[in-house]
This record gives structure tokens, C-alpha cells and sequence, in this order.
């Protein structure tokens, strides 16, 4: 059964800082890419700039995302 041990979530909240304004991100899937968002300073990021501080709720949502979204 497919989906039922991913999660399919569109965004979860992260303990990572934004480098704008040190805000925690949510991570965010859209139908076709993920990204890092701060809801402070709306700035968007690229998910591999945050890759090195992969916390675990980040680590969780990744699991659930299709490869070709990276």
C-alpha cells in the first residue's frame, strides 16, 4: 500500500533558522520542486541550501517526496 508509511503532507514545520532573520522554516512540497519558506521575512530558499542542517522534522518530510521533486 503505497503512502501509508510516507508522508504526504504539503509542509512541516522545521527547527531550521532562516539565514535572513533566524525565523524557523517550514518545509514545502508544490507539484513539482521542494523548498524552504520562512513565513517572517516570506523569503523562499532552495532546499539544498539547507541540506546541511537537516533536522529531523526535515528528514521525515523528504521520505514522503518523490525523487524527481529534488
Amino acid at each position: 500500500m503505497w503512502g501509508t508509511t510516507f508522508n504526504r503532507s504539503r509542509s512541516e514545520q522545521t527547527t531550521v533558522p532562516c539565514h535572513e532573520c533566524g525565523a524557523q522554516l517550514k518545509i514545502q512540497r508544490s507539484c513539482h520542486e521542494v523548498f524552504m519558506r520562512c513565513e517572517s521575512c516570506d523569503r523562499i530558499y532552495d532546499i539544498a541550501d539547507y541540506v546541511a542542517e537537516m533536522d529531523d522534522a526535515m528528514e521525515r518530510f523528504m521520505e514522503g517526496v518523490y525523487c524527481d521533486r529534488v
